[in-house]
Formats: structure tokens, C-alpha cells, sequence
């Protein structure tokens, strides 16, 4: 073999071993505090904070949602051990179909419970209705406790996805270090 091959072939050795190690690396060294589920119906795996197993609600109401229908979606964490609701919430909702963006945004609960009403109009962009709330930097509900998202959230058939991301709990301002991370397909007949 000449110098130019031999390098050539090291080369693509290399580049072989490293998208191995790539491909392997999240199940080798999976992200602490990070939960990944599916909403099918059932809870996802608890989430563990310190000495405490977080679990998350995540109610979409209809269950499946027929296309342009007005939706609604509750999500709170709970303490497994007391069973406390957990306050100061604030959660990072992305809400996409085929890898497009519908709404993505920050929303925070005092109390911990957050509820979404999607009301889907015929408008070219979705916006969100709630008040905004500088010491969170993020949209609270307004007095009749739901934040509106009105635009074509849901307006054509097919699978959304939900994806959350908990940036605090307990204080309003104390952000966590490695966010819990939840993912839900939401069916839309």
C-alpha cells in the first residue's frame, strides 16, 4: 500500500469509530434528570430531584382531537412521596407537526397546574394569550386560571408532538440545573 491509501484508509477508520461512538454515546452516558416519555395513555417514569420522585400529569382534552377542534391541555407535577402538588412551575412548551414549529414558548404556575386552551381560528400565525410575568420571564395564566393559544394549532390531521421542558419548581426564580425534559404525541383525527 502507498502513504496516500494507508492515510486514507486510518481516515475512514476513524470516521467509522467515531459515528459508532456518536450513535452510542446517549445510551452509554444518558443525560441525568431527563425523562423521555410517550403519552399513550399512561404516566411517564418518575422523575428524580434530589430526594424527591417528581411525577407529571399530562391530560389533552378530547383524547383524540379532530382537526380545527379547540383543545385543551393540563399538566402539573406532583411529589410521589407526599403527594403535594409542586409549585413554582415553570415549563417550556413546544407543540410541532412534521418537524414544524406551531407554538413554542414559556409558561409558569404559581401553583404548579397549567392549563392550555388551544382555540383554533383561521389566522396565519398562533399567538398566545395570558399575561406575562417579568420575574419569571414567562406567560401566566390569566384570572380564570388558563392560558389561550389562539392561531391553526391543531388544524390538520395527523401526529403532534408535546414536547416540555420543567425550567423551575419550588421558586420562581431558582432554575434547575438539568431541566426535566417529557415528549407526548397528541393524535389529531
Amino acid at each position: 500500500m502507498n502513504k496516500i491509501t494507508e492515510s486514507a484508509v486510518y481516515a475512514l477508520l476513524f470516521i467509522y469509530v467515531l459515528s459508532i461512538f456518536y450513535m452510542l454515546y446517549p445510551t452509554i452516558f444518558p443525560a441525568s434528570n431527563s425523562v423521555s416519555a410517550q403519552h399513550h395513555g399512561a404516566s411517564p417514569p418518575l422523575a428524580t430531584l434530589g430526594d424527591r420522585n417528581i411525577k407529571m400529569s399530562f391530560i389533552v382534552e378530547p383524547t383524540v382531537i379532530s382537526s380545527s377542534q379547540d383543545a385543551q391541555i393540563k399538566m402539573s407535577l406532583t411529589d410521589e412521596k407526599t403527594g403535594e402538588k409542586i409549585q413554582h412551575v415553570t415549563y417550556r412548551v413546544t407543540l410541532s407537526k412534521n418537524d414544524q414549529i406551531k407554538i413554542s414558548d414559556f409558561f409558569h404556575s404559581h401553583l404548579g397546574d397549567l392549563t392550555i386552551v388551544s382555540k383554533n381560528t383561521n389566522s396565519p400565525h398562533t399567538s398566545v394569550q395570558g399575561t406575562f410575568d417579568v420575574l419569571t420571564n414567562a406567560v401566566t395564566s390569566d384570572p380564570s386560571g388558563t392560558i389561550g393559544i389562539v392561531g391553526p394549532t391543531f388544524s390538520e390531521a395527523g401526529l403532534y408532538k408535546a414536547d416540555i421542558e420543567i425550567i423551575t419548581i419550588d421558586n420562581d426564580k431558582t432554575d434547575l440545573p438539568n431541566p426535566l425534559k417529557y415528549h407526548f404525541d397528541i393524535n389529531v383525527k
